[in-house]
């Protein structure tokens, strides 16, 4: 069965909603780019397979509030203090500065992955790199220090 796409608003708020293969639970339900797994109830599996009827049948309401999106800085915060912070959780793949290594603002100094994608975190601050707090390979959460530029 092919995914279908919505466009939900709830509370003002409009979601780009995509949703998966509805024949087995979970679900794949994506909003807003966050992928979610979601457990449909039996009978909202089988209903979604029934043979058309004749009279209209009111759509079941949702078992829970619709997940509301988590808000996550896009890029790392650095609250003008030059500590590189980590805008999702995920690992590192690569570090491309070390202690000393003066950098601007803007310049790529690593590579995170997080949802099977590398999203590269630059600078935040022109200065000097006065600590790396992370290597390759490392787990990071939402939020860590990654390294510090004074």
């Amino acid at each position: 069965m092919a995914t279908k796409n919505y466009k939900l608003t709830i509370a003002g708020q409009t979601y780009d909603v995509e949703v998966g293969d509805t024949s087995s639970s979970p679900v794949e339900v994506s909003v807003d780019g966050t992928t979610y797994q979601v457990e449909l109830p039996e009978s909202a599996s089988s209903a979604a397979h029934a043979a058309p009827s004749a009279r209209p049948v009111a759509a079941p309401k949702p078992a829970a509030p619709a997940p509301q999106p988590v808000s996550r800085p896009a890029v790392p915060t650095s609250d003008g203090d030059g500590v590189v912070r980590s805008p999702m959780p995920g690992k590192i793949i690569s570090v491309s500065i070390a202690v000393g290594d003066t950098v601007t603002k803007g310049k790529p100094i690593l590579v995170l992955e997080s949802m099977k994608m590398e999203n590269t975190i630059a600078a935040p601050v022109d200065g000097t790199v006065s600590s790396v707090l992370v290597a390759a390979g490392d787990a990071v959460q939402h939020g860590q220090s990654l390294a510090e530029i004074s």
